[in-house]
């Protein structure tokens, strides 16, 4: 799920804010761009991370808004795909989508952050929602 022109050159320059602290803790043990299965309507998805330990893989999703539009209602579709593709995988355990950029609206940020998508999709306990800071922080302590 790449946006198109601007978005894309932003999404990229926040994998690279991630990718330090991979590299750090998880040497070895993760790859970029990595295919990991369907979207809902049927389109491969590239996963930005794919961690691997000794629990199976989890999937990173590195989600960047610079601006307001379109792109946080996405990011239901986005979890749902992400749920579906932990489901349908004995590789994968897990899948986290780490927001930053001060364009998604309060009410997004907020409802995401809090992981809300639980109390309505399936599942939603697969895939968690959080900061930057929350998962560097996560990632520092090996405790993905």
């Amino acid at each position: 799920m790449s946006p198109g022109g601007k978005g894309t050159k932003t999404g990229a320059f926040w994998e690279l804010v991630i990718r330090p602290v991979l590299d750090i803790h998880y040497s070895g043990r993760f790859q970029t761009h990595v295919p990991v299965g369907r979207q809902l309507f049927g389109a491969a998805y590239y996963a930005d991370f794919v961690v691997r330990d000794d629990a199976g893989g989890i999937i990173v999703s590195a989600k960047w808004q610079q601006v307001r539009g379109t792109a946080e209602q996405k990011l239901l579709y986005e979890i749902a795909s992400l749920i579906s593709i932990i489901r349908n995988s004995d590789e994968y355990r897990k899948a986290y989508v780490v927001l930053g950029g001060t364009g998604f609206s309060g009410g997004a940020r907020s409802f995401l952050l809090r992981n809300d998508h639980r109390k309505v999709l399936a599942d939603g306990h697969l895939v968690e929602v959080v900061s930057l800071e929350d998962f560097l922080s996560r990632a520092n302590k090996g405790e993905l």
